[in-house]
């Protein structure tokens, strides 16, 4: 059955005078001018076929028409408010949570958020760091891991991101001051800096054949972004893990001053619990990661991979 309602925007306009007794503060609140709202009132007074308010010398007061009908009025538009909050609230979608090393986000996912974001502009996302040993899946902290290992978590959802290498890297300016140098050997003339949890010069160059070197002196750092960031400010040279600098080699701000590379066996990995691998938000992002990987891993060439 259809309904037979005045202007609805006319009843919100009289609620709102109803309520201040004043058409000034009801513009304010509506933020109209006060002849708009006059306006509005006339058309619901015309529509009625009775005035709303009795006009005084400086204030008004309502009828017994806009007494009859502020009541039902204000409880009908609290429902209204209500029912729309419910609908809101039911409607709205919580944010992806993602864990990952604060190294990879920063060096990797932040710089192409962007075409997330331009290819997912209605998915948010949460990220939170993780350390190597921690397991966000199992304690509820996140919906999906970047995990770096060798894959083997049972009972996860787990598709390989992409490998990883580590090759030695330096500013332009280290070279500048040390001369570059001819071989893996010309090391030991050369500050060195450390990640202290990742591949070390040690083992770096004994698989190379290069020994005698004393490899323990110069900075460490727990963190490959701060390896990143003494390397970029010219404090020595660095094992770079690629794809940690990529942009910083390609931006011509890192050099590589060697041929050889060492390529690793573990990997970076995307994970989560398989009763949410077919989520809407959870599949988007993981198929946009192992789609910028590959784009990745083809734009590096020839450089490391």
């Amino acid at each position: 059955m259809s309904r037979k309602l005045p202007p609805l925007l006319g009843l919100r306009v009289f609620e709102c005078v109803a309520r201040h007794l004043s058409f000034t503060k009801a513009a304010d609140e509506l933020c109209v001018t006060q002849a708009a709202v006059s306006h509005q009132i006339k058309a619901l007074e015309d529509w009625l076929g009775a005035p709303l308010f009795q006009r005084l010398s400086r204030t008004i007061k309502l009828t017994d028409v806009g007494e009859s009908l502020v009541g039902p009025l204000g409880r009908a538009l609290d429902i209204m408010a209500q029912a729309t909050s419910e609908a809101l609230e039911r409607d709205q979608v919580t944010p992806l949570t993602v864990a990952t090393f604060d190294s990879f986000s920063a060096a990797w996912i932040i710089p192409r958020l962007s075409r997330f974001r331009e290819r997912f502009p209605e998915i948010d996302i949460r990220f939170i760091a993780k350390r190597q040993e921690d397991d966000a899946l199992s304690s509820g902290d996140a919906d999906l891991e970047i995990r770096y290992g060798n894959g083997a978590w049972p009972n996860l959802q787990v598709e390989r991101l992409m490998s990883e290498s580590v090759l030695p890297v330096c500013s332009p300016e280290l070279l500048e001051r040390y001369g570059k140098p001819d071989s893996l050997a010309d090391i030991a003339r050369l500050p060195l800096l450390h990640d202290v949890f990742s591949v070390d010069w040690a083992e770096f160059l004994n698989h190379f054949g290069v020994r005698g070197i004393n490899v323990r002196r110069g900075f460490g750092f727990s963190h490959s972004h701060l390896v990143k960031q003494a390397c970029l400010a010219g404090h020595g040279i660095a094992l770079g893990r690629w794809p940690l600098v990529v942009e910083e080699v390609q931006r011509g701000e890192l050099v590589c001053p060697f041929e050889e590379k060492l390529m690793l066996d573990d990997a970076y990995y995307v994970v989560c619990r398989k009763s949410v691998s077919d989520e809407a938000n959870v599949k988007a992002f993981a198929y946009w990661l192992l789609d910028e990987a590959e784009l990745f891993v083809s734009q590096s060439a020839p450089l490391p991979t």
